[in-house]
């Protein structure tokens, strides 16, 4: 039986969605500024993750609307945000290396798409079987988060912008919390709006850090252009 959802929590989950969106756009905007072709694999992974999220808020709105249930938009979250994030985090890897003078990776996509393949295989494997096929791919999007979240904070830490480095943090123990809430304890209405909420707030705190903490490697990216220039 699919829960009756409100009008309000289906609107209220586009948040964010959008939060995390303009987060990680801020992200792939700066590493293009530096490194065109870079840019362009995080900005790739900036559209999957937002094709992935607007088609499940889209799933929860229809369903709100009138029940329509369109499997295809609720099913493909973990499918489009996986490879996403693990795009993003590949070039945020890369691009840091950059920033601190160090060669970038030379094959950025070889490595990406290696790992994809081998979780999508999984879930294809586990689905071919009639298992639980989102499991490989919850855990790549999972590990790929985690990654470009403690790369996030590490880099505020670098820059002394020590609190900002803290909310990295609090927000990656968030969307561990979330995740685990998710898959642990039965989805009533009220335990949906406490997600959504929470999740909305750490979007939210993600955005105005990576706001902050771009601004400042923007800076920093004309001067290890000129250094290299002149080396």
């Amino acid at each position: 039986m699919e829960m009756e959802y409100s009008l309000a929590l289906a609107l209220e989950d586009y948040l964010p969605v959008i939060f995390s969106i303009i987060g990680v756009s801020l992200i792939a905007r700066t590493i293009w500024q530096l490194d065109r072709p870079l840019g362009m694999m995080a900005f790739v992974g900036v559209g999957l993750m937002a094709v992935g999220g607007v088609l499940k808020a889209t799933w929860k709105l229809l369903m709100a609307i009138n029940g329509t249930d369109v499997p295809l938009f609720s099913q493909a979250l973990f499918p489009m945000i996986a490879p996403g994030f693990t795009l993003i985090a590949m070039a945020v890897y890369s691009y840091t290396r950059q920033l601190r003078g160090k060669a970038g990776v030379r094959w950025p996509w070889l490595a990406p798409l290696i790992v994809i393949s081998l979780f999508v295989g999984g879930s294809a494997l586990i689905a071919a079987n009639g298992g639980p096929w989102r499991v490989p791919l919850i855990m790549l999007a999972t590990i790929a988060n985690v990654a470009l979240l403690l790369m996030l904070a590490v880099g505020a830490w670098r820059r002394n912008m020590r609190p900002l480095a803290v909310v990295f943090v609090v927000v990656l123990l968030v969307v561990i919390g979330m995740s685990q809430m998710a898959s642990n304890v039965p989805q009533t209405i009220a335990v949906q709006w406490f997600e959504q909420i929470a999740q909305t707030l750490a979007q939210l705190a993600f955005c105005l850090g990576v706001w902050q903490l771009t601004r400042r490697m923007a800076q920093e990216a004309p001067v290890r252009q000129l250094a290299a220039g002149v080396a």
